[in-house]
């Protein structure tokens, strides 16, 4: 139901949580999230709202994947093919001054993160074999903040750094 609002209540006292919940996200707007951290927090918050907390729904989940011995991505927002991104790659041997936004095709890049934007804000982060940094992409989001320099955007995600 497109009707959800910021607490997860669908009319006066029903209340959704999970994959059935198009909700109002008060950062990114109305959106639908299949990914068990959401259905987590979501029937969590659903439950205190339910015994009249009257929160809403702040949370922006994470998903993941482990897509071999030495791959994986964490990624959290809109992460939408149909948005404009900005991908920041460290070459296996970089050192922090030689951060690529332009990999070559034949280059080995091991790490890296990709903003999705919005009006020149990042609405979505997706980390490419870097691990553990989804509270700082959260922070980054709910900031709403304008970018011009991703470089140094990404040194706050540690791309230089083995993970």
């Amino acid at each position: 139901s497109s009707g959800i609002n910021a607490e997860l209540e669908a009319r006066s006292n029903l209340f959704v949580a999970g994959d059935a919940a198009c909700f109002y996200d008060p950062v990114l707007g109305r959106r639908r999230v299949e990914h068990h951290d959401h259905a987590v927090v979501s029937g969590k918050l659903a439950g205190r709202n339910m015994a009249g907390a009257a929160q809403p729904y702040h949370h922006q989940s994470m998903f993941w994947s482990d897509l071999g011995p030495n791959v994986g991505y964490e990624a959290i927002g809109l992460v939408d093919s149909s948005l404009p991104t900005v991908g920041i790659w460290a070459h296996k041997d970089t050192v922090e001054s030689d951060i690529r936004t332009d990999p070559g095709a034949h280059e080995k890049y091991e790490q890296g993160i990709v903003f999705y934007m919005d009006q020149n804000k990042v609405v979505g982060v997706l980390t490419w074999n870097i691990f553990g940094k989804i509270p700082i992409a959260r922070q980054v989001i709910a900031a709403g903040e304008e970018h011009q320099d991703f470089g140094l955007l990404a040194k706050q995600f540690d791309i230089h750094t083995k993970h």
